[in-house]
């Protein structure tokens, strides 16, 4: 296949985004990050209009300025695809865009979150969807697209791959990791109850907290006299190095549809605690170690880290099952080159 000029519309701070973004360049595409996200790494468009009842108000004047922008960087481009994510922001503005092929691709809370608190987001999701060639889904949300009277042909089923030959175990330590970051669909402060009640009775156990986020003063302040590093936001390779050696991964979010951190646990051989949702609990009849708990309640996530904590027999399934699963089933090379092969037929049937 010939190079590709692709124009990515999306949240230019995303991890998702910048790890696909380095593995497209990489096979030699030239690529463009487009984001209401002001980042030296992208083309900004912004500032974001509140997608709320005040552009019926104003007849939708902002929006129109908004996608003007993206419009005239985009021409000043010329890809041969657009790609947007999120379709409640970035994908909305990205199937705006005209006179090229485009796709969108549904990141789970547009979907799961936006749709049901907001009509307007609603009708906003599935214009999004008609407005472009096909739409991108992990296959978890595929039932929920056609409930919404989104057309079977129009769906692409796929997923976030994982460097599997970077997210490998390494000798494990007396470490537990949380790397979903500090917003409150990620539920750091469940994770703060359960480190305050495990250091008083295992001092001993380091928690590394990685990401950024809205929350993290305050979670830092709750935790201040524990055994807690705050990482920050790593880049793959560090955040491998962190998982590779831990114990156990916390995964303890509200909502998910892509839940990387567990693809990435299993592949680095960690035992996985996660929330009980939807995302997570494909996996409760396999045979890999995934202890689930009401995301809600702190003590059973406390009970779940202190139980496996040395618990040889769970540790070894862990590391015997999870590279194995996580190489068949997420290896980013094979998920990325399906991606490719959408880009291509989009590209030729535009």
């Amino acid at each position: 296949m010939g190079k590709m000029k692709i124009a990515l519309v999306a949240d230019a701070n995303s991890v998702h985004i910048s790890r696909w973004s380095d593995w497209l360049e990489k096979q030699g595409n030239i690529v463009k990050i487009f984001s209401l996200t002001d980042n030296l790494n992208s083309n900004f468009f912004g500032p974001e209009p509140p997608l709320d009842r005040s552009l019926i108000m104003n007849f939708g004047s902002k929006i129109r300025e908004t996608t003007k922008r993206l419009q005239n960087l985009i021409d000043d481009f010329k890809p041969d695809l657009v790609h947007g994510y999120f379709l409640t922001n970035h994908g909305f503005y990205a199937s705006r865009v005209e006179n090229y092929p485009t796709i969108v691709q549904v990141m789970g809370s547009d979907l799961l979150l936006h749709t049901e608190n907001s009509w307007l987001l609603s009708w906003i999701f599935k214009h999004s969807i008609k407005k472009s060639s096909c739409v991108i889904s992990p296959p978890l949300l595929i039932d929920r697209l056609k409930k919404m009277g989104i057309e079977e042909k129009d769906i692409v089923s796929n997923l976030i791959g994982i460097n599997t030959n970077v997210f490998k175990p390494l000798e494990k330590q007396n470490v537990v990791l949380f790397s979903r970051g500090f917003e409150e669909v990620y539920n750091p402060s469940t994770v703060a109850e359960a480190i305050i009640k495990i250091s008083k009775k295992k001092p001993k156990i380091k928690f590394y907290l990685a990401g950024e986020g809205s929350l993290r003063k305050e979670i830092e302040i709750r935790l201040v006299d524990t055994n807690v590093e705050f990482t920050g936001q790593l880049s793959e390779i560090e955040l491998a190095k962190i998982m590779g050696i831990s114990k156990i991964v916390i995964s303890p979010t509200f909502s998910d549809s892509i839940p990387l951190t567990a693809f990435e646990a299993m592949s680095c051989g960690s035992v996985l605690i996660a929330s009980d949702i939807p995302a997570h609990r494909q996996w409760e009849n396999s045979a890999y170690p995934i202890l689930f708990f009401n995301p809600n309640n702190s003590d059973e996530l406390v009970t779940h880290i202190l139980e496996s904590y040395n618990n040889n027999e769970l540790r070894d399934k862990a590391l015997k099952l999870g590279p194995k699963i996580a190489k068949e089933s997420w290896d980013r090379e094979i998920i990325s080159n399906k991606m490719i092969d959408v880009y291509r037929n989009i590209k030729n049937d535009f």
